[in-house]
């Protein structure tokens, strides 16, 4: 059984669990490219499984045939685990029972959201217009928390800092200047809280600190102060994002295979 089977098996269940009879909205829309591996699979190919999104069904024909690069867990695993997949162009799909999501104190309600959740990430994650810039911002972040004037820094700020640096990390998909300005936002956020008596211009001197932190060139560090989450700034955010897309095409061997070789996703989650 592979990966992508056992988890359409856990779906299916789930589903039909919680929905009865309602589990089936009618003919499938998607179509698989080649045939699946399994009766689960096979169910998808056939019907709409009600609440699961049409490109998390595309994904997992896709992982059957080895197009995701993705690693199948039974745990929660930290953010910083989820990063070092990330920096190495991966990401992973937890498969939980409700009570150990519970006991998270998720936001997810239970084992099917959480997965549903993980899905919509991976499609996210490997959509072919943000792939590249992706991994080379986490294989950037990466770095810059090993740091010690990273880690120097931190341990002057507080706990959300910490928990809003694992969000953007951990939980968060889409266009890499996006996750790089979420970033920058979530630390002047911290750095006001915590540091704004304690020494001049100090979102000035966090940032800096990250952007050394990172390896951002001298020569895209204006567009990186630029960049915002409005948006609203392209030309800089398109030298930054040529600086991650490089970061990623000179990373391993394992990392540029991990590249997309499937369609774009036809919906996001």
């Amino acid at each position: 059984m592979t990966d992508a089977e056992t988890t359409a098996a856990f779906l299916l269940a789930r589903v039909r669990a919680a929905r009865g009879r309602l589990w089936d909205e009618g003919s499938a829309r998607v179509r698989p490219a080649a045939p699946p591996s399994g009766p689960a699979l096979q169910t998808f190919a056939e019907r709409r499984v009600r609440g699961i999104p049409q490109d998390v069904v595309a994904g997992l024909f896709a992982w059957d045939r080895g197009e995701r690069p993705v690693d199948l867990l039974f745990d929660i695993p930290p953010a910083g685990d989820v990063l070092a997949r990330q920096a190495r162009g991966r990401r992973c799909v937890s498969l939980l029972d409700d009570a150990r999501v519970a006991r998270a104190q998720l936001r997810q309600q239970d084992g099917l959201a959480f997965a549903l959740h993980d899905l919509c990430h991976l499609e996210k994650f490997v959509a072919p217009e943000d792939h590249a810039g992706q991994v080379g911002f986490f294989r950037a972040v990466e770095h810059a928390l090993d740091l010690p004037a990273m880690i120097d820094l931190q341990r002057q700020l507080d706990d959300t800092w910490r928990a809003d640096r694992d969000y953007v990390i951990a939980d968060m998909n889409g266009s890499a200047v996006f996750l790089f300005a979420a970033l920058k936002a979530k630390l002047t956020l911290a750095v006001r809280r915590c540091l704004h008596a304690q020494r001049p211009a100090p979102v000035e001197h966090a940032l800096e600190v990250l952007f050394a932190a990172m390896r951002l060139p001298e020569d895209i560090r204006d567009d990186a102060r630029a960049v915002s989450r409005r948006r609203d700034r392209p030309a800089a955010a398109r030298r930054v994002l040529d600086h991650f897309e490089a970061l990623a095409a000179a990373g391993s061997t394992a990392a540029s295979a991990a590249m997309p070789r499937w369609p774009p996703p036809m919906r996001r989650c």
